[in-house]
């Protein structure tokens, strides 16, 4: 049986995290989907500073299996992000997963 104090350590950890899955926890479309939805939706409503959701970006485009895990859909996510972080005045560039031919990058990897 878990204490008071680990109780509310987990509750503080969660409201924190959003509930998001740890990055190192992505396998799948759907897990990335949720978690950069949830960094999407944290960023446009404002309640995550830009640096913080520049992190979260920094973490899913260098997971192993980013090639794998980007869709149509998760790939559109991603530069809303992007276009968002660069309009909260950080200068950026343009990755080429995200913003060049995504088909041929594929397939070349």
């Amino acid at each position: 049986m878990k204490s008071k104090k680990e109780t509310k350590i987990k509750e503080v950890d969660n409201s924190i995290s959003g509930g998001s899955p740890d990055v190192s926890q992505i396998t799948t479309k759907a897990d990335l989907r949720a978690f950069i939805t949830d960094v999407r939706d944290k960023l446009l409503k404002d309640q995550a500073a830009p640096i913080f959701a520049m992190a979260a970006m920094q973490q899913v485009m260098t997971l192993d299996a980013i090639y794998d895990l980007l869709d149509k859909e998760n790939r559109e996510i991603l530069q809303e992000i992007w276009v968002k972080l660069s309009q909260s005045g950080l200068h950026l560039r343009k990755p080429p997963l995200l913003f060049g031919d995504g088909e041929s990058q594929v397939a070349a990897k």
